[in-house]
């Protein structure tokens, strides 16, 4: 790992640390379940499924880092104090941080 990726590495866990909304229980559909997963809970987020069209809808993202949880899939649950989130899609992943539309 070349010595930027790793200054990068260690300012996405800063960042993830100090702007998340707390720690969430990551529990995949499969049963396995990784504990103290630091997220970020945007309600009312505006989200273009055909960014062309210019037509959105308002719907519930959890943020999480990728290097805490490197897959996501249907049927996996996010656990927060703020209730229980069941996975719908992956609306962006930049390879650091996962956005995932929940209900």
């Amino acid at each position: 790992m070349s010595r930027f990726a790793r200054a990068m590495a260690r300012a996405n866990r800063v960042m993830a640390t100090a702007l998340a909304d707390g720690l969430a229980t990551y529990r995949r559909a499969n049963g396995e379940t990784i504990e103290s997963v630091s997220y970020t809970l945007e309600r009312d987020a505006l989200v273009y499924d055909d960014p062309a069209s210019g037509i959105g809808r308002i719907t519930t993202i959890v943020e999480i880092p990728v290097s805490a949880v490197p897959d996501s899939g249907q049927g996996d649950v996010i656990e927060t104090p703020e209730g229980r989130w069941y996975y719908v899609h992956i609306v962006t992943d930049d390879g650091d941080f996962r956005r995932i539309e929940v209900n």
